[in-house]
C-alpha cells in the first residue's frame, strides 16, 4: 500500500477529527495501552484545544486515493500553565527545565494502528513533524515498558530525561524524552569562539 506523509495544518487536522479518532482509537484500545471509551473521548476532546495552541504542527498518513487518514502526529511549543508542561517540570531539577523546556516543542501523539506498523510509517510521521520546526528541543512522554514507541525514539536519538514518572491519577511508570533540535544561543556561542 502506497502511503503519503504530509504536513497538515490545524483546520486539516481538525477537519479530518473523525478519522484521526478512529486511528487514535485504533492505536491504543490494544496492549500495552488499554486505553477505555473515555480516554478516547478524552483525546476527541483535547484535540480541539490542542489544535488552538501556539506553534501547533502536525503531519498525517493518508491512501494517497482516498485520502483515508491511516496515522497521525501532532505537537505544539510546550508553555508554562499547560497541564502536561506543567506536571513534568515541577518534577524536574531547576537546570533540566533550563536544558529542556527553554525555546521547546512538546509531542503530544504519534499513532499508527497496530496492523500498519513495521511499515515505517511511525518513523516517517516523527521525522516529518520535527522537520521544519524552529524549536531547541523537543519533549515527550511515553510509557517506560519496552514498546515500538520507545524502539522508535530510541533510533532517532531522543534521551531519558526521567524515568518512572507517574502521572497524577495514573499507576503506569511513563518514561520523559527529549531531543535536542537546534543548538541553544549559549551552544553556538562557545563552538563559535572555540574556532577562532
Amino acid at each position: 500500500m502506497t502511503i503519503s506523509i504530509a504536513p497538515a495544518s490545524a483546520a486539516e487536522l481538525l477537519a479530518a477529527a473523525d478519522q484521526v479518532a478512529q486511528v487514535y482509537q485504533a492505536t491504543f484500545a490494544e496492549a500495552p495501552f488499554h486505553e477505555q471509551q473515555a480516554d478516547f473521548q478524552r483525546f476527541a476532546v483535547s484535540l480541539i484545544a490542542h489544535a488552538n495552541r501556539s506553534g501547533f504542527q502536525a503531519c498525517l498518513a493518508q491512501d494517497p486515493h482516498t485520502h483515508q487518514v491511516l496515522g497521525f502526529s501532532y505537537g505544539y511549543t510546550s508553555q508554562a500553565g499547560q497541564w502536561w508542561h506543567d506536571t513534568v517540570a515541577a518534577r524536574l531539577q531547576a537546570h533540566e527545565v533550563r536544558r529542556w523546556f527553554t525555546h521547546c516543542f512538546e509531542i503530544v501523539t504519534l499513532a499508527v494502528p497496530p496492523s500498519l506498523q513495521g511499515q515505517g510509517i511511525g518513523g516517517r510521521l516523527h521525522d516529518g513533524l520535527l522537520a521544519h520546526i524552529p524549536h531547541q528541543t523537543a519533549v515527550l512522554s511515553t510509557f517506560q515498558e519496552e514498546t515500538a514507541a520507545r524502539q522508535l525514539y530510541r533510533s532517532r536519538g531522543w534521551q531519558t530525561i526521567r524515568e518512572g514518572f507517574v502521572f497524577p491519577g495514573g499507576t503506569r511508570p511513563f518514561v520523559v524524552l527529549g531531543r535536542t533540535l537546534l543548538p541553544s544561543i549559549e551552544a553556538a556561542a562557545t563552538a563559535y569562539v572555540s574556532e577562532e
